[in-house]
């Protein structure tokens, strides 16, 4: 979901999210790693070190339902970019290319859960630039809690867009008091 799709449909009902920025050093992922075919160095070359006939006999017992074991103790495990694996001299290197500039955007991330939304990610665009990131992330007008987004999600999801309905069938409770973990500080 968009984030001008998500302000449409809170319009006038919740607060709007708020924007922040950040622009340095490459730090946040989209939103867990860096995004397909971008490399920050363009070319990158890694040394790879071969696992011994020990550690693969051990790999297969801790993991029996893997198939494929990983020949390399630091191959890298998230490979979105170009690659290859090239020997020379009886030493292997992991090749990797990619662009340096990349523009990217995402909505707001969740899944159901037990018939109930859970927030994964908040709605971001992000400009890479070799080291360097610009960055707008929306996130919740009161505090860092993903409960807005989750109340939102089931307001728009779950309610049909009934405020009233909404609130009413919110399913999370307080623990200790029994009490609706509602927040209505979120609403206009």
């Amino acid at each position: 979901m968009t984030i001008k799709e998500l302000k449409q449909a809170i319009k006038g009902v919740f607060k709007p999210p708020i924007k922040r920025y950040y622009l340095g050093k490459l730090v946040y992922g989209t939103p867990y790693f860096w995004p397909i075919n971008f490399n920050k160095n363009i070319l990158h070359i890694r040394k790879l070190v071969e696992k011994s006939q020990e550690e693969i006999e051990k790999y297969k017992i801790t993991y029996p339902y893997i198939r494929n074991i990983p020949r390399f103790k630091n191959e890298p495990i998230v490979q979105r970019s170009k690659h290859w694996i090239v020997r020379v001299f009886d030493t292997y290197y992991y090749i990797e290319i990619g662009w340096p500039i990349k523009v990217y955007w995402h909505g707001l991330g969740w899944k159901d859960k037990f018939d109930t939304p859970r927030h994964e990610w908040n709605p971001a665009f992000y400009i890479f630039v070799f080291h360097w990131q610009f960055v707008i992330h929306w996130t919740e007008p009161n505090d860092f809690s993903d409960s807005y987004w989750e109340q939102i999600l089931w307001y728009i999801v779950y309610s049909n867009k009934d405020i009233k309905k909404a609130e009413e069938t919110w399913p999370w409770t307080n623990m200790n008091t029994k009490q609706s973990t509602w927040n209505k500080d979120y609403l206009i």
